[in-house]
């Protein structure tokens, strides 16, 4: 069992420092902090990448793998062994830095099928999120914060990352309560208008917000007093933000599948009643 001694070793004896390799993992520097102290478990995601930045040989951690399949063969459990392996295998793919390009792609996607079938509504509610998702994860990708703030002053810098954060999901939200007025500033097609799912979208960055806020209040209470155990929503942050997007993905595909079938029935209707 890797312990955060293990892992301190690691990056001391790869030469990097901690706030290195926050930069490497993307995330900030109490987290490699916490990792080292034992406050947090690393996920398995960040452990396989915290052994290659330290260039580390994994091969006997492998044959370690290999070794303990073969003695679960023996007693019936390999199964069981290979499905916790896939997932752990897999779980990388919940690394921000590969959900956020992903869910950008999706929103294109879907801009791009409801353009093609001129739902312009859709597309300004999805040119919104995804113009305020691309620059709030443009920030975090170029490491703006962490640079431009003392590493010292922890306190400042958490207030930066989830202060932006918070910044972002308000300023979507209100553009999303206003995407109407929004929309025939930039649009002159006579299909804009009100839809019935223009009162959901915004929810989901006021819940993103709430988060935000709450993640902030354990910050403050982690580095001004201690209550190093008040981190339920900073272990599962991104966990707690995915549920948003998915939640926002489903109201944009029901939105995209109810309005194409309200437009094919009302053209059927059409047709009848050309042919009467």
């Amino acid at each position: 069992m890797i312990n955060g001694d293990d892992l301190k070793a690691m990056r001391l004896n790869a030469g990097i420092t901690q706030q290195g390799m926050s930069k490497k993992l993307d995330c900030d520097r109490r987290t490699i902090h916490n990792y080292e102290l034992g406050v947090s478990d690393i996920p398995s995601a960040r452990l396989f990448q915290w052994f290659k930045y330290c260039k580390l040989d994994i091969s006997v951690l492998l044959n370690q793998i290999k070794a303990v399949r073969g003695e679960a063969s023996k007693n019936g459990t390999s199964k069981l062994l290979d499905v916790i392996s896939v997932i752990l295998i897999f779980s990388s793919i919940w690394s921000a830095d590969i959900i956020t390009p992903i869910y950008l792609l999706i929103l294109l996607l879907c801009a791009g099928y409801s353009a093609y079938n001129k739902n312009f509504n859709i597309v300004h509610i999805i040119l919104i999120i995804f113009t305020m998702t691309l620059i709030s994860h443009m920030i975090f990708n170029f490491g703006i914060i962490n640079s431009s703030t003392p590493e010292e002053n922890k306190i400042l810098q958490s207030a930066l990352i989830y202060g932006v954060q918070l910044l972002f999901n308000f300023l979507t939200a209100i553009s999303l309560i206003f995407r109407v007025q929004i929309s025939r500033a930039f649009s002159k097609s006579a299909s804009i208008e009100l839809t019935p799912f223009d009162g959901i979208f915004y929810w989901y960055f006021f819940y993103m917000a709430i988060i935000n806020s709450l993640a902030l209040l354990e910050e403050i209470a982690y580095t001004y007093y201690g209550m190093s155990s008040w981190t339920l929503i900073y272990n599962n942050f991104e966990g707690l933000i995915y549920i948003s997007w998915a939640l926002c993905f489903c109201t944009l595909f029901t939105m995209m599948f109810t309005t194409h079938d309200a437009k094919h029935n009302k053209g059927n209707e059409k047709q009848g009643d050309a042919k009467k």
